[in-house]
C-alpha cells in the first residue's frame, strides 16, 4: 500500500507540529481495526507529505526523508473508566482547568486539542479540569464536535475522535506546572459513533507514573452516557522543551 497525507497547520499541537492525536488517527485510519496503537517516533511535521505504508501488518508515516514519524497496528486495550458526570459537572470541571485559571502553565496554548488561545469554532478546546476542587484527577470536561468533522455516515470520523482522545490523557498523566510532556504513544478504541453539534462528556484519569513517563487514560460519552471513544496515552518528559516550541515558565 502507498499513499499520501498531510497535516494542515489547523491541525497543529506544538507549534510547528501536528497534534499527536491527529497523527496517531492517520496512522489509524490505514489499519481497519477497532482498537490500535500508535507510537509517535519524532514530531510530524506540518504541510508536509507523508507516506503510508503498510509493511508486516504495521502502517507507517515517513516523512520525505524517509524517516519514520509514527507507526502503529492493532492493539488492545482493556481500561475500565469512570462513569461520566453529568453534562452541568463535566462544565463545572473544565472551569477549574489548569487552561483557564492559569493559561500561563499551559505548555502549547495553540494546540488543536485543548489550546486556550484556539477558537472553539475551529478547534476542540477540550480543557479537563477537577471533577472536585482540589484534586488532581479524576478530570472532566465538555466537547461539542464540529459539524465539519462528520463522516458520511453522519457521525464523527474516527481520525478527530482520536485527536480528541489526545489531550485529556496528557491533562490527567501530567501535573500542572511540571516541564512539558509530549504524547509518545497513544491506544484507542473509537467505541460508537459521536454525534456532531451534540455535547459530549470527556473523562480523564491519571493511569501512573514512572520517571519521565507517564499514563493517562480518557473516555468520551455521548448525550445518552454511552461510551464513544476510549484511549490510553503515554506521556514522555521533553528533555530540551524548545525543540518543540514549548511555552516554559
Amino acid at each position: 500500500m502507498a499513499d499520501q497525507v498531510a497535516i494542515a497547520r489547523r491541525f497543529k499541537g506544538p507549534p510547528e507540529f501536528g497534534q499527536g492525536g491527529y497523527a496517531c488517527g492517520l496512522v489509524a485510519e490505514h489499519i481497519g481495526a477497532p482498537v490500535a496503537s500508535v507510537s509517535l517516533r519524532k514530531p510530524a511535521p506540518l504541510e508536509t507529505p507523508l507516506d503510508v505504508r503498510l509493511a508486516d501488518n504495521t502502517v507507517s508515516l515517513l516523512d520525505p526523508a524517509a524517516d519514520t514519524v509514527a507507526e502503529g497496528g492493532p492493539a488492545e486495550l482493556d481500561l475500565d473508566p469512570p462513569l461520566p458526570p453529568s453534562i452541568e459537572e463535566a462544565e463545572a470541571a473544565s472551569a477549574r482547568s489548569p487552561s483557564r485559571r492559569r493559561p500561563e502553565l499551559h505548555p502549547f496554548p495553540t494546540c488543536f486539542g485543548c489550546g486556550v488561545a484556539r477558537d472553539a469554532r475551529e478547534a476542540m478546546r477540550i480543557m479537563p479540569g477537577p471533577l472536585t476542587e482540589g484534586d488532581t484527577t479524576p478530570l472532566a470536561a465538555t466537547w461539542t464536535p464540529l459539524h465539519e468533522f462528520a463522516g458520511p455516515d453522519g457521525a464523527v470520523r474516527p481520525l478527530f475522535m482520536w485527536a480528541a482522545l489526545d489531550c485529556p490523557t496528557g491533562w490527567a498523566a501530567v501535573p500542572p506546572g511540571e516541564d512539558p510532556h509530549v504524547l509518545a504513544r497513544l491506544t484507542a478504541r473509537p467505541a460508537s459513533p459521536a454525534t456532531p453539534g451534540e455535547p459530549h462528556v470527556v473523562v480523564a484519569w491519571l493511569i501512573s507514573r514512572e520517571g519521565g513517563k507517564s499514563w493517562g487514560g480518557a473516555a468520551i460519552y455521548g448525550p445518552d452516557r454511552e461510551l464513544c471513544g476510549l484511549s490510553e496515552g503515554l506521556w514522555i518528559r521533553l528533555r530540551d522543551p524548545a525543540s518543540h516550541g514549548a511555552v516554559t515558565t
